[in-house]
């Protein structure tokens, strides 16, 4: 075999597999989903491939809370799913792409807090009811 022949075979094993890559990427990336529930489990929130809102629950309790704190909980609820999300993304494309300038610019398009948490936000120590209403953190499945 000439080195031209076995240079466009190894093209065409790197291309295959390349194709490969992406059909497992592209598989798996399809099957994202973040889940996010206030701490209290007031709200809980599911978010599609696009960190677009698909489902969201109101408990009960959910019915003491005042209209605005409830906003602000449903907000912050699907942010957090939002963020759920991209962390699986940023790991789907870190497996397809490698580090660098590609997983850079899909990084740049998702959710803030995604890198340094992993999607999470970090948990609050027990805090009291008046900095719970006007700080409300959720947590992300």
């Amino acid at each position: 075999m000439s080195s031209a022949e076995q240079w466009l075979a190894d093209y065409q094993r790197e291309l295959a597999g390349a194709v490969d890559g992406a059909t497992r990427a592209n598989a798996r990336l399809r099957q994202v989903g973040g889940h996010a529930i206030a701490p209290r489990g007031e709200v809980e929130a599911w978010v599609g491939v696009s960190g677009a809102l698909e489902r969201l629950r109101l408990t009960a309790q959910a019915r003491a809370l005042e209209p605005d704190v409830l906003a602000d909980l449903v907000v912050a609820t699907a942010k957090a799913a939002q963020r759920s999300a991209a962390g699986q993304i940023t790991e789907i494309m870190t497996d397809f792409v490698g580090p660098g300038a590609a997983l850079d610019l899909v990084e740049a398009h998702l959710p803030a807090e995604t890198a340094d948490t992993g999607g999470r936000r970090p948990r609050r120590s027990a805090a009291d009811e008046d900095d719970y209403f006007e700080n409300p953190e959720v947590r992300g499945e």
